[in-house]
C-alpha cells in the first residue's frame, strides 16, 4: 500500500505502462519517431503521443499504482474536457464559469500577468482539501487560482535523436515543452502529457 487514502484519477498503474519499441522513419524527407508498429491516432499535430493503457476500471488488471508518474491518456482528457485530477470529474464551477487549478511551482510557468503554463490538470473545489491534505508537493509549495479559459499549448515531451543505426532512438532531453508551432521539434518528440495555457487567472486564498 502506498499510504495515500486517496488515488488520484490521472495517476498511473504499473500495469497500463506500454512498452511498443518506437523507431525513427522518414517522413517527408525528414526522421520522425513512429511506434514500429503505427496506429491510427498515434500523432497528435505531428507529434507521436505515448501509448498508455487505461486500467482505472480493472483493478483486478492494472497492478499498484504509481504516484508520481501519470497516466498520459486519463491526463490529457483531464486538460481536454476541464476534468478534476482528483476525481475525475467536471472542475468548471458551474455558478461562475471559471475552473479551480492548485498549482505547485515546478509544474507552472508564468506567461503573462494573468496566464501561465502547466501540464497539472484542474482540481474541484470538493477535491482541493483533500489534496491538500495528502500531497506533500501542494503542501510545500501550492498557489490557487481560478481561470477563465485554457488553450492548448502543447505537450511535455522526451525528445530523441537517431542513434549509430539511424533508426534506432537515443533519449536526448527529458520532460521538455514542445509548443504545437516549434515544428523543427515534433519529429523528435514523444509526447507523455498535454500542456496547456491558463488565461484570465485570478489568485484566490485556499
Amino acid at each position: 500500500m502506498s499510504g495515500y487514502s486517496t488515488i488520484p484519477f490521472t495517476i498511473a498503474f504499473a500495469n497500463e505502462e506500454v512498452k511498443d519499441p518506437i523507431v525513427f522513419e522518414v517522413h517527408n524527407h525528414e526522421y520522425r519517431l513512429t511506434y514500429r508498429k503505427p496506429r491510427l491516432g498515434d500523432w497528435v499535430h505531428g507529434i507521436l503521443r505515448g501509448r498508455v493503457k487505461d486500467l482505472l476500471d480493472r483493478p483486478d488488471l492494472r497492478g499498484p499504482e504509481r504516484m508520481r508518474k501519470l497516466n498520459t491518456r486519463r491526463q490529457w482528457r483531464c486538460m481536454d474536457k476541464l476534468l478534476c485530477q482528483v476525481c475525475g470529474e467536471v472542475a468548471r464551477d458551474p455558478e461562475t464559469g471559471r475552473t479551480p487549478w492548485a498549482l505547485p511551482s515546478t509544474v507552472f510557468e508564468r506567461t503573462g500577468r494573468d496566464s501561465g503554463r502547466t501540464n497539472a490538470p484542474p482540481t474541484c473545489w470538493s477535491c482541493i482539501p483533500k489534496a491538500l491534505e495528502e500531497c506533500p508537493m501542494l503542501r510545500e509549495d501550492f498557489a490557487l487560482y481560478t481561470v477563465a479559459e485554457r488553450v492548448s499549448a502543447g505537450v511535455l515531451a522526451d525528445l530523441y535523436q537517431p542513434g549509430i543505426l539511424s533508426e534506432v532512438p537515443i533519449l536526448s532531453k527529458h520532460n521538455v515543452f514542445v509548443a504545437w508551432d516549434a515544428h523543427r521539434y515534433h519529429g523528435c518528440a514523444l509526447a507523455v502529457a498535454q500542456v496547456v495555457e491558463l488565461r484570465g487567472m485570478i489568485s484566490v486564498s485556499p
